[in-house]
C-alpha cells in the first residue's frame, strides 16, 4: 500500500441529505437549550375536598 487514502466527494443527493441532517441536528440543540417545564414546584391543580362523614365531599356554603 502507497500510503495514499482515497477521497471521496459527495454527489447533490448526499449532499442535500447531509446539509438536512445538519439543519435537524442545529434544531434539536436549540430546543435542548431552551428551558423546560417540568412542573416541579408548580401548583398545576386543586386538591380534592375533604371528605366528610357518609363519603361526600364537604363543601362550606357562604
Amino acid at each position: 500500500m502507497s500510503g495514499r487514502v482515497p477521497i471521496y466527494h459527495l454527489d447533490e443527493a448526499d449532499a442535500a441529505i447531509t446539509a438536512h441532517t445538519r439543519e435537524l441536528i442545529r434544531q434539536a440543540r436549540d430546543l435542548l437549550k431552551a428551558p423546560h417545564d417540568t412542573f416541579l414546584g408548580r401548583k398545576t391543580s386543586e386538591p380534592f375536598p375533604r371528605e366528610g362523614k357518609h363519603g361526600h365531599a364537604t363543601v362550606k356554603l357562604t
